[in-house]
């Protein structure tokens, strides 16, 4: 799969394993994020205070509107650098909501501003995100500091006030369960007790906390499901027609460049023996006539080799004759499994024999893959295929850059996108990678 670097990767929240929890990056990036997102979120509280307290009172005159808007639309910024922390501690990327443009003067902006859904929810999430956040670290800290103390107990425990004990002897050391852990079996018991809350224990709640993070962030800060889906459409619309464009423009460039030269130079080439017949000097015709006869083998060549970029022949034969014919060229082997039973709209079939191809293509590059496979299902009414591979790992997508063409796997999502598909992507360093395509198979039902 693509291994290029982009400048905005699309990151994934990361999978807990309890063998490697306390070691993985994972585990002390979102511990980050509960430590850094704190002054952050005391900060929203204290806006909050201000909005509530500044604002709300001077909303009864029409400058005291704008200054409400002003207050309330400041929750933007502590949402936009939630989400910055979001993308990366967390791993989870949330997508900004969009504002509608402002029309007017300074009310009509105030009463836009004011009227936007989640402008408010952004307030609300001063708030909220203080509660969660404060929550989040205090539990997370609690653990750790208890796991880290129970470890270390043996140095510092006898450092204690002295107090009677239920035996009435005196004695030095934490209490557990009753017991004053000063002796040293119970030392050595309570370091493995905590040994395993450290290496287990922390790390599992720790990441159960992120995932309360990742999941108030992504519904209070997000762009709204109905919001969310006309900017992939709209998306998916400008990312088609600048691929349509594109094509357009290939083709003319090379029936310019290429065939309408070489039938240029043929019609040259045939007025020339026309000529020569004409004036009885047709000894040279013959060979003219062959390079006529070439240069149109040629001509032809060039016209097939350009169709076929459009639509490949061998998708006349059908989805899985097409994929068993790309499978076939790949360097290494490649398992296909087809289970179609209804044939998918040419479009549709298009749209995943050029998919597969680019995803072969990036593993052959790419991956250093010794295998993949190749499985075409249908579910429900979609299309899915999906492409495995046993190579190194590490692919991401890549984004579209700013004048809307997409490279590598972004320009797959965006093809995809363009027919109200979707793509996965899981592929962890070290492999193995597996990229999950859906789309409307568009057959008859």
């Amino acid at each position: 799969m693509s291994h290029t670097p982009v400048a905005h990767p699309a990151p994934t929240p990361p999978r807990f394993r309890f063998a490697s929890g306390f070691f993985a990056a994972a585990t002390w990036r979102q511990f980050a994020f509960h430590a850094a997102h704190l002054p952050i979120a005391i900060g929203g509280l204290v806006w909050f205070a201000l909005t509530v307290g500044l604002g709300l009172p001077s909303a009864l005159t029409w400058v005291g509107i704008v200054v409400t808007a002003f207050l309330v639309g400041g929750s933007a910024w502590f949402a936009a650098v939630t989400r910055r922390m979001s993308a990366a501690l967390l791993g989870q990327r949330v997508a900004a909501p969009t504002l509608r443009p402002r029309r007017g003067g300074p009310l009509a902006w105030a009463t836009t501003r004011l009227t936007d859904g989640s402008t408010w929810r952004a307030v609300a999430y001063l708030v909220v995100g203080f509660v969660v956040t404060t929550t989040t670290f205090a539990v997370s800290v609690a653990v750790l500091v208890t796991a880290l103390g129970a470890v270390t107990h043996a140095v510092w425990g006898g450092f204690l006030p002295e107090q009677i004990g239920a035996d009435g002897r005196p004695h030095r050391g934490a209490q557990f369960l009753g017991v004053f852990v000063d002796t040293v079996p119970l030392q050595v018991a309570f370091a493995g007790l905590g040994v395993v809350v450290l290496l287990a224990v922390w790390p599992a709640v720790n990441h159960g906390l992120g995932s309360v993070q990742r999941l108030v962030i992504r519904s209070m800060l997000g762009a709204g499901s109905r919001r969310r889906r006309l900017a992939e459409v709209t998306a998916s619309r400008d990312a088609a027609v600048v691929d349509a464009d594109t094509t357009l423009r290939r083709i003319e460039r090379e029936l310019h460049d290429g065939t309408q030269a070489r039938l240029v130079g043929l019609a040259m080439t045939l007025g020339d023996a026309r000529d020569r017949l004409e004036s009885g000097a047709g000894d040279d015709v013959g060979v003219l006539v062959a390079q006529a006869h070439a240069s149109t083998k040629e001509a032809l060549v060039e016209l097939r080799a350009l169709a076929r970029g459009i639509h490949p022949p061998v998708l006349d034969a059908g989805l899985e004759a097409a994929l068993a014919s790309a499978c076939s060229r790949t360097p290494f082997p490649v398992t296909l499994r087809v289970d179609l039973p209804v044939r998918p709209a040419p479009v549709i079939e298009g749209v995943a024999y050029f998919g597969v191809l680019e995803l072969l293509t990036n593993v052959s590059k790419h991956a250093q893959a010794t295998g993949a496979s190749v499985d075409v299902a249908t579910d429900g009414p979609d299309l899915v295929v999906t492409v495995r591979d046993d190579g190194s790992g590490g692919a991401h997508v890549s984004m579209p850059r700013a004048d809307g063409h997409g490279t590598g796997l972004g320009g797959l999502l965006e093809r995809l996108r363009a027919v109200d598909g979707g793509l996965v992507l899981d592929s962890p360093a070290g492999g193995p990678t597996t990229v999950t395509m859906t789309m409307p198979s568009g057959g008859p039902s």
